[in-house]
């Protein structure tokens, strides 16, 4: 019997805080906090972001996503860029070392993934990847 779709989509949802839990702890060279983590992916990911825009996909008031990229310009992760068209826009960009520090942790936290996969029976396997199949499937509308 399928359960509800509620209890589904818990079950999805603390799996998906469990899997990041994991992830992060077997990374133990990490060098930045969840947050900051979080942010310089957003950043890197979307090339430029307003910075506006990046509070608004990180869930945090302005104030808060004011200090967080001042922590990673800090670290000279990203570089702030002016708006030429209005001063009241402030953009992020990622820099060489935020692109290279985001890289190196992905790839620490996914080689113990790829190796638990690596486990995985066929069948398991096949069931893994419909299931990925689905999850995009959901997250893109």
């Amino acid at each position: 019997m399928i359960p509800p779709a509620a209890e589904l989509a818990d079950r999805l949802t603390l799996a998906s805080m469990r899997l990041t839990r994991w992830l992060r702890a077997v990374d133990a060279a990490a060098q930045l906090s969840g947050p900051q983590a979080s942010a310089i992916s957003v950043v890197v990911h979307s090339g430029r972001i307003r910075m506006s825009d990046l509070a608004r996909l990180e869930e945090v008031s302005r104030p808060t996503i004011t200090r967080l990229a001042g922590e990673l310009q800090a670290r000279g992760l990203v570089e702030r860029q002016a708006d030429p068209d209005d001063g009241r826009v402030v953009w992020l960009a990622p820099t060489p070392e935020g692109r290279r520090l985001l890289a190196e942790g992905q790839s620490r936290r996914i080689a113990p993934l790829t190796a638990a996969i690596e486990r995985l029976s066929a069948e398991a396997l096949a069931d893994l990847l419909a299931g990925l199949a689905v999850t995009e499937t959901l997250l893109e509308g």
